[in-house]
């Protein structure tokens, strides 16, 4: 398609309503999908840069899997990045912000599938408020026959929410005791679990042909998904490696060389065993999709150790005149706030803005003891919001505020005049935060401003230190403020950036290491 012009209408109309019949445990009789043409299909996406619901249209073959999954394929590539950028809860859904149960939060995937061909689609977690903090993920599953030269097989999809998910934010950060990525390392099981489940359910359905598993995800979702493929492959006899196409995009690190052997298989598959970059890629099924300036898709650093499975393939930053032009006339097509690749971080931007966060944090073990937990909880406070607050813009009173901060994760034993004194010190501190905005402040942000900042204070965390996070959570969810360093590598994650890279550049354009082009 012509990468100029491949923005769709706004507000797409599946954001609006969960669909007939989407729960989390469909009827045995569901069909279990049909084939569709080749061709371009409309996926509907959620778009925080812009803050609506959009659509994109994604080529879609079911030939895709007539290959091993050991040949990367960059059309199986893109069309795995419709369907997880589909799988992040729907802008429109955030009018229930805080409802437990159907709020059409998974609206964009259910249709996606649908267009798609598959039936029998199982949704999980997108039935919790947004608010919720833990180590899960939502994912969904759904399956299609192929015919492959004549062939029968059954083709799984396996899709990991990546965005929209609100306070389950904060398991991005929460690293655990241990060297594996706890937050990251535990939703693994349950996946896995009803991954098994589902294969069951599709055997007494009277599928019995072989299996082919789709697996892919979007940052927080892409990680499961990369060590997910591991377990699969090594536990699961319905599947080798070449029967599971598992793609990842914005993909973070989650293990050391010597974490969970049952999560790892083709580790850090660019270098050899002493380090070095190869001169190729090596045959994997797992691939690695990551824009150069992607600050998240580079934490954990890699001078911490951590890896992922299989071959990273990134994606250029930019600064050749030319492409850049290229870019900021599609980045003005997406919508109504472009997207402007000129602003965007380089690879070595990234590079540095890393090396400060490691030097900061000074180890894993440091981050742990001292961060942690208060950053998971800035976040958790960040994404909390009663009705009240989303329906009718209620903002906190002190009192109210106290109460909030006691309903945290890992504040539930703070000393209550403690948590005054520092609610109290965050009304003071949050002046000047605000002033940033002028004279149009966004109500999230004087929502949310004053309970982060307690938050960071109740746990005797550097004044200087909680104001910069602070300024950074809100600055992130409303889409305010200059591109600083921070922002612009930042912004690089949005999907926006990688649909624009993955439609530019071919496939020998992609590089083993972040780099810039010049």
């Amino acid at each position: 398609m012509d990468r100029r012009s491949f923005c769709k209408a706004l507000g797409f109309a599946a954001g609006s309503a969960l669909l007939p019949g989407l729960t989390a445990a469909a009827a045995e009789n569901t069909p279990a999908g049909r084939a569709v043409p080749d061709g371009e299909y409309p996926i509907g996406i959620r778009s925080d840069l812009s803050a609506c619901d959009l659509t994109h249209d994604f080529y879609y073959s079911d030939s895709f899997f007539t290959h091993p999954a050991t040949r990367y394929d960059h059309k199986l590539a893109l069309a795995t990045l419709g369907l997880v950028c589909s799988a992040a809860n729907t802008v429109a859904s955030e009018e229930k912000y805080w409802v437990n149960g159907p709020a059409g939060r998974e609206a964009h995937i259910a249709a996606a599938y649908e267009t798609l061909g598959f039936g029998d689609p199982l949704f999980y977690n997108y039935d919790l408020d947004t608010g919720r903090a833990g180590d899960y993920v939502g994912y969904s599953l759904a399956r299609k026959p192929l015919n492959l030269n004549g062939q029968h097989a059954t083709l799984v999809a396996l899709i990991l929410r990546g965005g929209g998910y609100g306070g389950e934010w904060a398991s991005n950060f929460h690293v655990g005791a241990d060297s594996a990525h706890t937050g990251f390392v535990t939703p693994v099981a349950a996946v896995f679990s009803s991954l098994k489940a589902y294969l069951s359910r599709a055997v007494q359905a009277g599928e019995t042909g072989p299996f082919k598993l789709w697996l892919g995800g979007y940052s927080r979702g892409s990680i499961v998904a990369n060590m997910l493929a591991a377990k699969i492959a090594k536990e699961l006899p319905q599947f080798d490696r070449e029967n599971i196409y598992a793609y990842g995009l914005a993909v973070p690190a989650a293990l050391t060389a010597a974490d969970r052997p049952d999560l790892q298989q083709d580790y850090d598959a660019n270098h050899a065993g002493d380090g070095t970059l190869r001169d190729s890629w090596t045959e994997s099924n797992i691939f690695s999709i990551i824009s150069s300036g992607d600050v998240v898709a580079r934490v954990l650093p890699s001078v911490w150790g951590y890896h992922r499975n299989g071959c990273d393939r990134f994606l250029p930053a930019t600064r050749d005149p030319e492409e850049l032009a290229d870019l900021d006339a599609m980045g003005q097509t997406f919508g109504p706030t472009p997207l402007v690749f000129s602003s965007l971080a380089t690879a070595e931007d990234t590079d540095a803005l890393i090396d400060i966060v490691a030097k900061f944090c000074i180890s894993r073990e440091n981050f742990h003891q001292k961060y942690e937990a208060a950053i998971m909880d800035m976040i958790q406070c960040a994404f909390t919001r009663s009705e009240d607050e989303v329906v009718n813009g209620h903002i906190l009173s002190d009192g109210e505020i106290v109460d909030r901060l006691q309903s945290l994760s890992n504040m539930k034993d703070v000393d209550y005049w403690k948590i005054v004194r520092s609610v109290w010190a965050a009304s003071s501190m949050s002046r000047p935060i605000l002033e940033r905005y002028g004279q149009n402040v966004p109500l999230l942000a004087r929502q949310i401003v004053i309970p982060v900042l307690a938050v960071g204070l109740c746990y005797g965390i550097e004044t200087d230190v909680v104001q910069v996070v602070a300024q950074y959570i809100i600055r992130l969810l409303t889409v305010r403020g200059e591109l600083d360093s921070v922002l612009r590598a930042a912004f690089c994650h949005h999907p926006e950036n990688y649909i624009a890279l993955m439609e530019y550049y071919a496939p020998e354009e992609h590089g083993m290491e972040p780099f810039t082009r010049i």
